[in-house]
């Protein structure tokens, strides 16, 4: 996964429509923090790098390495937790 990889929420999960949790098959995962703002980006469309810019937008003031690393690390152990997938 990199900065051009183009996150998707696999079949099955999805996010609440008001509770900042994910919805999965096994149960829910809490979201912290701007998770909630992260996972509501990933359409399928948008590439890691549009989701960064967007997040930086909306976070003024943010340096934007900063929510770079913050959101790579957030997709990865989501991935890793078997929620997200990844196409190049």
């Amino acid at each position: 996964m990199d900065m051009n990889s183009i996150p998707m929420v696999v079949r099955g999960c999805r996010l609440h429509p008001t509770q900042d949790v994910l919805l999965m098959p096994e149960g829910t995962l809490e979201l912290n923090g701007p998770s909630r703002d992260v996972l509501a980006r990933v359409d399928g469309n948008r590439d890691v790098a549009a989701i960064v810019r967007d997040l930086a937008q909306e976070y003024e003031g943010a340096e934007e390495s900063e929510i770079s690393t913050d959101v790579l690390v957030l997709l990865q152990d989501l991935m890793q937790r078997g929620v997200l997938r990844f196409r190049t």
